[in-house]
């Protein structure tokens, strides 16, 4: 992935000058609108500084919303977020639909065709997952962490687009995002347990790996690894697989980080469909 800087100089003087960073995915071709944000580019003060989009967690509202338009610039289209509940539920999202009865939907990922419209997730150390297929112009947002991945929200994403819109998995592009990565995500048994019962060979394949830290009873969790499995799985070819390879925890200047630092911010990802 590559990292691009937006800069919009804005009609009033106190927005003169700003610039958001977004990482965007060369998988992700030119007729999707989509990014990945960083914590830069934003108004929030400290402890959510800058670019925190997240509005549950006490940041100012004002602030949250000064982030959010400035990430519309950026990012343009009718943004629809849903409520994240770690599930493998994936909605649809039509042209004219209430963005607030959407936001309403528990769902951790949506998908559309629609031209003008932009679908985001929320994340803070769990995985964004951008999907476009540019043969019927299908996109998904999709939310995995690591109970949506257990449960197969991305494989779920793949049957969703196939259902709705005819995608073929073979024909997808995805791109996943920044994440805490396996040198950080340190778990118990019950989660390693649950990522064996989705992969057998989750030890083998790296997914499950000794606590670097020689910890009695603890392993870290390759989060993406797992993913990439599961999409192959599914029929999604390695090559169209695009892996962020930073880990949000370990890099404190640029993400949030829920397990580093607790309720102090989130980024998004979002794409859409160019156009009108």
């Amino acid at each position: 992935m590559r990292t691009i800087h937006f800069r919009d100089p804005g009609a009033e003087p106190e927005s003169s000058g700003w610039e958001l960073p977004l990482l965007v995915s060369p998988r992700i071709e030119a007729d999707f609108v989509h990014g990945f944000t960083t914590r830069a580019g934003g108004v929030s003060a400290p402890p959510f500084d800058t670019l925190n989009l997240g509005g549950k967690w006490g940041d100012d509202p004002a602030r949250v919303a000064e982030n959010r338009r400035r990430l519309g610039r950026a990012v343009p289209g009718r943004r629809y977020v849903a409520r994240q509940v770690h599930s493998p539920t994936i909605a649809r999202v039509r042209a004219g639909d209430d963005p607030e009865a959407i936001a309403r939907v528990e769902a951790d990922g949506l998908c559309s065709d629609a031209r003008g419209v932009t679908l985001g997730i929320f994340v803070a150390d769990c995985i964004p997952a951008l999907i476009a297929d540019p043969r019927t112009g299908a996109f998904a947002a999709v939310h995995a962490g690591w109970r949506g991945t257990v449960a197969g929200v991305l494989p779920a994403a793949v049957r969703a687009l196939a259902n709705e819109f005819g995608a073929r998995p073979e024909d997808l592009r995805i791109a996943l995002g920044p994440a805490i990565g396996p040198c950080c995500f340190e778990v118990g048994e019950e989660v390693v347990s649950a990522f064996i019962g989705l992969l057998a060979d989750a030890r083998e394949r790296g997914v499950v790996l000794p606590s670097p830290r020689g910890a009695p009873g603890k392993s870290n969790v390759d989060l993406k690894a797992a993913n990439r499995i599961v999409l192959e799985r599914a029929g999604v070819s390695p090559e169209a697989i695009d892996n962020s390879p930073e880990c949000t925890h370990c890099d404190r200047a640029r993400f949030f980080s829920f397990r580093r630092d607790g309720s102090a911010g989130q980024q998004m990802g979002l794409i859409g469909r160019a156009g009108v």
